[in-house]
């Protein structure tokens, strides 16, 4: 934040993924510190010793890369804030692939990093008063710049999805456009489940018909302490959906992220759901098992 009042550009776009990269390690760390550990065969002495000893101080420690970084956390803590197009280019800033000299290209670096550091530092328990101190202002102006931005690059997007459907209706007729519309609705129930996720039904934010909200699923039992935690135990289950994207089979409109999601009026956030919603096959026993063995 110093570089950036002082107009120095390039020292933004190289502390800036640093402090993400920094936080996202605390973040793992805070879960298990082994997590931190590259998957390489040089790393095998490093995930052992932080395995049985964790310990910051020793200078042998190699740790994961940003990129690879980013994706364990998202594993561990559900969706990021930010999405894959905006991530890649923090990695290859960060990485040296991407070189940043104008104030708009930092701007943009600086800003996304802000939203994934403001994402950590809430996992983390952190103030974000106390971690930013005499920045959180001018933290707080350039995340909401960020935000407006999302909402313009969502706004044109179901201005496109828009003009899809009308000039479609255009060319089609009512009558043949209403029976192409509903049968590409009807195909949206075959995306249900895919080896990336699940999804549920929602109403698209332009159209109105039956679009798809894709997300991760966790599967918890929540009974009482003394009751056995053994999955054939009775007590109930919690689901949730963690949203990652939208998308919608008639207009074509597709959304990506939670920013991308809430600027378009749909849920960023976890979705609790009731097993019968997932369907007259879901198990969440089984479901459970698959997940975490």
């Amino acid at each position: 934040m110093n570089a950036w009042s002082d107009d120095d550009y390039g020292k933004v776009a190289v502390l800036a993924p640093l402090a993400v990269e920094h936080l996202g390690k605390a973040v793992l760390w805070s879960a298990n510190p082994v997590l931190v550990v590259p998957l390489s065969q040089e790393a095998e002495a490093n995930l052992v010793k932080l395995a049985i000893a964790p310990s910051l101080d020793d200078s042998k420690l190699r740790t994961v890369g940003l990129k690879l970084l980013l994706s364990r956390v998202e594993a561990l803590i559900g969706p990021l804030p930010l999405d894959k197009s905006r991530r890649n280019r923090m990695v290859e800033v960060r990485n040296g692939a991407m070189h940043v000299a104008s104030s708009e290209a930092s701007r943009h670096v600086l800003t996304d990093a802000l939203i994934l550091c403001n994402h950590f530092i809430e996992q983390l328990d952190l103030k974000s008063e106390e971690f930013y101190r005499s920045h959180r202002e001018s933290v707080t102006g350039l995340v909401a710049q960020g935000r407006s931005e999302t909402e313009h690059r969502v706004a044109q997007k179901r201005a496109a999805a828009r003009r899809i459907l009308t000039q479609l209706e255009e060319r089609l007729g009512e009558a043949l456009f209403l029976e192409t519309t509903d049968r590409w609705q009807e195909e949206v129930a075959y995306a249900l489940e895919d080896e990336d996720g699940r999804a549920l039904y929602w109403a698209c934010p332009e159209c109105s018909s039956q679009g798809l909200i894709r997300g991760h699923l966790d599967v918890f039992r929540t009974v009482d302490p003394d009751v056995s935690l053994d999955l054939d135990s009775p007590g109930e289950w919690e689901i949730l959906l963690s949203p990652t994207s939208f998308s919608c089979n008639v207009c074509r409109l597709a959304l990506t992220g939670a920013d991308e999601l809430a600027a378009g009026g749909l849920p960023s956030r976890e979705i609790p759901l009731w097993a019968k919603e997932l369907g007259p096959n879901f198990d969440p026993a089984r479901e459970a098992e698959r997940l975490y063995g």
